[in-house]
């Protein structure tokens, strides 16, 4: 079967052995790009077959999106609802640290997989693993009634924490670097904004995670308020006077997570069953997955008016 990896430092198709028979192996009908992917390329770390945004069709047929992160189910993280600190999250992560879902087929485990409903499509199951990040930070953030969110940065992230702040019925305003992704912003229903109100924001989403990113989020924060820091910090990045002057919260928000009262991935499963618009908006290109090495470059160029890149087996 054909499958993406990182060969000699770039991006390459490349054939391997196809798994075998099982209920489980998984045929692949979309996998997106993540920025993450693009760090982990160029830092040299991607040592497996790329891809942790994927869906596809068991052998019975069933669409399903599958989460990537793994987890052994009774640790402490575990059993309180922060799978992101379990030893097995990241350390068995399809794509990560293990083989993922830039591939035509890959077994999945059952714990991981998570049905789409009757009219959802195959695009739509890739992005669940994205939503599932930013439904979490939202989630995180503890957002109320009446409140209106600022989010700066509107690529993937920032665009679909839009879509679950508005699922919730909040105004959302953002900050855009680019003309397509204030389209894509509007299209999802949010205010695009260049100058923030200082001060003006009792949350505030942070979805590039960069030092000037996080200066405009303290600037933008509300005494009293917080700021939401999805992913990781791929620099290090200091605190100003104002955040603390303003005792502004920082909230990390990394990855998903569930327990008896919520499910960040089966509820983002559900909204994007349901919610096609969303996927309609986000994803800009498509590309077979034999042109793995374009489509990688075209989703490191913002200059090329992309947003999500997906690839199909």
């Amino acid at each position: 079967m054909r499958a993406v990896r990182v060969i000699d430092g770039r991006v390459a198709a490349i054939e391997m052995e196809a798994p075998g028979n099982g209920p489980y192996i998984l045929r692949v009908a979309r996998a997106g790009i993540c920025g993450s992917d693009l760090h982990m390329v160029d830092a040299g770390i991607a040592r497996v077959v790329l891809g942790h945004e994927f869906g596809g069709w068991l052998p019975d047929g069933r669409l399903v999106a599958v989460r990537p992160t793994g987890e052994c189910g009774t640790c402490v993280p575990c059993t309180t609802g922060v799978q992101t600190g379990c030893p097995l999250c990241w350390s068995t992560a399809y794509g990560i640290s293990a083989d993922g879902g830039l591939a035509e087929h890959i077994v999945v485990t059952p714990d991981r997989v998570h049905p789409m409903g009757p009219a959802a499509r195959p695009e739509d199951a890739a992005l669940v693993e994205p939503l599932a990040i930013s439904w979490h930070g939202v989630r995180r953030a503890g957002v109320e009634p009446g409140m209106t969110s600022l989010i700066v940065g509107a690529g993937s992230i920032g665009l679909l924490t839009v879509a679950a702040l508005r699922a919730r019925g909040l105004d959302v305003d953002i900050v855009a670097r680019h003309a397509h992704q204030a389209v894509a912003a509007e299209r999802l229903g949010a205010r695009v904004v260049e100058a923030p109100g200082a001060g003006a924001y009792p949350r505030v989403f942070d979805a590039v995670c960069t030092q000037q990113t996080f200066d405009a989020c303290a600037r933008a924060a509300a005494p009293g308020g917080s700021i939401l820091e999805y992913g990781m910090f791929w620099a290090p990045v200091t605190m100003s006077n104002d955040l603390l002057f303003k005792e502004v919260s920082v909230v990390p928000a990394m990855g998903y997570s569930h327990d008896a009262g919520h499910d960040d991935f089966a509820e983002s499963a559900a909204h994007l069953s349901v919610h096609p618009e969303v996927t309609d908006a986000l994803v800009t290109h498509v590309f077979p997955l034999a042109d793995a090495a374009e489509a990688f470059r075209v989703a490191a160029d913002r200059g090329s008016g992309s947003i999500k890149v997906h690839l199909v087996p």
